[in-house]
């Protein structure tokens, strides 16, 4: 992989993420591939640099905005690495006739997965278990557990799912293993779609009333962002379980603190934060009812190279000019 300084290939990473082997090689097949591991908009403005040779960014988080644009004349697209494009400006790139992609259902099973890898941690008590045994806690109690130990069932419990596009759809399907009622609010499906899910149809304050367990795959919008705020909130039903792997800003981390700390949500599994990193000396941090994991819901080897065959793909239809698979009308 070229860096960055005067970009002659038409391809460009602007942060790091995991490209197969296989990938690399097809991208260097297709003209070469720069990392410009850029910090921001800023940053990666400067070192495109008006360069004529770059004609695709691949971007998971540094946004791709106007300022970008400005600085790559010979654009022709944009593909965010993964499912949430909230980074780039889609609107911008529209106006600049810049084709804007992301990878949407590559990382769905690894997301899906989480959400129960985290459920259990949560429900189970794992992360506290794991911390307690580390510091020799068990031997000094002998066989007697302590009271935290007591943890709770997913079988026959309520899941609402808010939002069921690929990956939504996948945990629904997982729920069903562990005999959980599901129900599911999304504006965007009709009631067939719903039947082929296998969820009952509700709407959101109804799901936030009637589960026993929320879990949210929305992307971030102007819509969505706080969707899930003090007024939402007070909805849930009392000892509730919430679960987050899509977008930090979709809930309001304000009001989710003061629910946790009444118990109005009795815990919480979090893989993405209104600011990432998590800050030092956040709330959230120090409260032993939140699972707390650093935005990895995409990272498994096999969703990696799911991710790195769609890029490779998508490079090779805007560069020849076919409708490339993840275009975001």
């Amino acid at each position: 992989m070229t860096r960055y300084g005067i970009i002659p290939v038409p391809i460009v990473c602007a942060d790091r993420f995991f490209l197969s082997d296989k990938a690399m090689g097809e991208l260097s097949r297709l003209g070469g591939c720069a990392l410009a591991d850029a910090v921001n908009a800023q940053d990666m403005a400067e070192k495109i640099g008006g360069s004529s040779s770059v004609k695709i960014i691949v971007s998971e988080y540094v946004p791709v905005n106007d300022l970008v644009l400005s600085h790559a004349p010979a654009l022709k697209g944009v593909i965010a690495y993964g499912a949430g494009y909230d980074h780039i400006d889609v609107e911008a790139l529209k106006r600049r006739g810049v084709l804007a992609c992301n990878c949407r259902g590559q990382n769905a099973q690894a997301v899906a997965e989480l959400v129960f890898g985290l459920l259990l941690c949560l429900l189970r008590k794992i992360h506290m278990a794991d911390a307690w045994i580390r510091v020799d806690e068990w031997i000094k109690s002998g066989r007697t557990l302590p009271d935290w130990a007591m943890g709770n069932e997913l079988w026959g419990k309520t899941l609402g799912v808010v939002g069921l596009g690929q990956i939504g759809a996948r945990v629904a399907r997982i729920a069903k293993g562990f005999d959980m009622e599901v129900i599911g609010y999304d504006p965007f499906m009709g009631p067939e779609q719903y039947g082929r899910v296998g969820v009952e149809p509700v709407g959101l304050a109804d799901l936030l009333s009637r589960s026993d367990v929320v879990t949210l795959h929305v992307p971030l919008t102007l819509e969505t962002e706080k969707m899930l705020d003090a007024r939402a909130l007070a909805q849930v039903k009392p000892g509730m379980v919430l679960v987050n792997t899509s977008r930090g800003r979709v809930i309001d981390e304000v009001a989710l603190i003061d629910a946790l700390r009444t118990g109005q949500i009795a815990g919480a599994a979090l893989d993405v934060f209104a600011a990432e990193p998590l800050p030092a000396g956040h709330p959230l941090i120090t409260m032993e009812n939140v699972v707390h994991t650093p935005h990895l819901g995409a990272l498994s080897r096999e969703a990696g190279d799911r991710l790195s065959d769609s890029v490779v793909r998508q490079v090779r239809d805007i560069l020849e000019g076919r409708r490339p698979e993840g275009l975001i009308d």
